[in-house]
């Protein structure tokens, strides 16, 4: 693991904040493409000898994206799994999810800050706020859960999330205790 965290520093320490360059027109927010983070990401990863692999997994647990972090030279590798979340049953739905849980997974696993536009304050000096928006803690919880070490902490930090995440990450906690049990 030395190599690989070594070549992570490297990576953390060249790395800029990403810029978003796409709208959802649905929640009226921007946000860093994949392509946008890929992009950005690649010439750094070869220049640190790293490489990352994304895969679908599709199993009992449900619908995850499997993100892998490869020091080249050494083989050593760091894992995320992230849950995919359809909310339709549609070829639309189902990519918009696997995008999104690509971006997040990329984005928890590198420790990526995408930057937020500068409009040089002029957002902050509106008299009218708009209610601010909950914060998106998915790629959080995803690494607070996978960061467990064994079943114990598993299950202490699954009932430290709120009941409604905890029905959001039922799949993922699952799966990591699957994985956790047959490590052990």
């Amino acid at each position: 693991m030395k190599e690989l965290l070594k070549s992570l520093s490297q990576f953390q320490s060249e790395i800029t904040p990403i810029s978003k360059d796409a709208n959802n027109p649905f929640y009226k927010s921007a946000y860093a493409s994949l392509e946008q983070i890929q992009e950005h990401i690649k010439p750094i990863l070869i220049k640190c000898g790293l490489v990352i692999i994304q895969k679908n997994i599709n199993n009992d647990c449900g619908l995850f994206v499997e993100t892998k972090l490869i020091h080249v030279e050494s083989g050593e590798n760091e894992t995320s799994i992230f849950p995919v979340i359809v909310q339709k049953a549609d070829a639309q739905s189902y990519g918009s999810a696997v995008s999104y849980a690509k971006r997040y997974s990329i984005t928890g696993l590198l420790n990526l800050t995408i930057q937020d536009t500068d409009d040089d304050g002029n957002g902050a000096s509106k008299k009218d706020q708009t209610k601010e928006q909950p914060k998106d803690t998915t790629a959080e919880i995803s690494k607070l859960l996978e960061s467990s070490k064994d079943l114990k902490e598993l299950e202490t930090n699954y009932k430290s999330l709120s009941e409604s995440d905890k029905k959001k990450f039922a799949n993922l906690t699952s799966s990591i205790k699957l994985k956790l049990t047959q490590t052990n």
